[in-house]
């Protein structure tokens, strides 16, 4: 299936709720024939949960306050992490266009490296890692096979869901600084291997080169026709109402 893909830099930081409203308001309002790529930034810096990760009584709310951290609880699955100096990204596409979840989930991650080594970095994906459960801890301690690495590290923590007919794969490209904020909130006791970060390997990058190249490598990964973009009326006004709810809701951000 040939798509054509809007592409949106969003790189006014928004809250956690918002911003999970906007991904999931992407794949309800998704034309047929149709991809999604945003890329986002985040204000407050955020700790975002796992669809099914518990959270409630393992993460101290009064520490994240003094931290200047924020809570919201993701659409898709996977373990917390910290959104902080980052580029996020989300993409969104028919069910079938990739040959389903799994096939897509790894196109996307060769189109981040492909992203990735445009900028010099040497990521590649993990072949090897741990499959591990929602109750694991923190996202960044150990990747998965299919995850991206970098120096042996993991760089990239995706997500992905099902929500109708659309597929919705977001996830955290580091750009520098580490998750030890996360672990002094909850959730863990330390991080003996801490996630790779580009200004460890590149010096310091800018979120819009990051994100312009990121576009490149899913482009050239994923093909179709692709064009800048921005929210639809649709999208927006659906957004809205996620925001409030479940988004917005301490029932559903501290509901496991």
């Amino acid at each position: 299936m040939t798509l054509r893909w809007r592409v949106i830099l969003d790189e006014e930081p928004r809250t956690g709720p918002w911003n999970m409203a906007l991904d999931e308001a992407l794949a309800r309002c998704l034309a047929p024939g149709e991809g999604v790529l945003r890329f986002y930034a985040w204000s407050p810096h955020t700790i975002s949960f796992g669809r099914n990760e518990p959270a409630r009584g393992l993460y101290d709310p009064g520490v994240a306050a003094r931290e200047g951290l924020a809570f919201v609880r993701r659409p898709t699955g996977g373990r917390a992490v910290l959104h902080a100096r980052e580029v996020t990204y989300a993409a969104v596409l028919p069910v079938r266009a990739l040959g389903g979840l799994r096939a897509a989930y790894l196109r996307i991650n060769e189109g981040l490296v492909k992203g990735l080594h445009a900028l010099g970095a040497p990521a590649q994906v993990s072949k090897d890692g741990m499959v591990v459960g929602p109750d694991a801890g923190p996202c960044f301690q150990v990747p998965a096979p299919g995850e991206v690495i970098l120096g042996g590290r993991k760089l990239v923590g995706s997500a992905q869901v099902r929500l109708g007919e659309a597929i919705l794969q977001h996830g955290s490209v580091i750009l520098e600084g580490d998750q030890s904020r996360l672990m002094r909130v909850g959730g863990g006791s330390g991080d003996p291997t801490p996630p790779a970060a580009l200004a460890e390997f590149l010096g310091p990058v800018s979120w819009g080169s990051v994100a312009g190249a990121l576009g490149e490598g899913l482009e050239l990964a994923l093909g179709g026709v692709w064009e800048q973009g921005g929210y639809t009326p649709a999208e927006t006004a659906k957004a809205g109402v996620l925001e409030n709810d479940p988004y917005g809701t301490d029932a559903w951000t501290w509901r496991l």
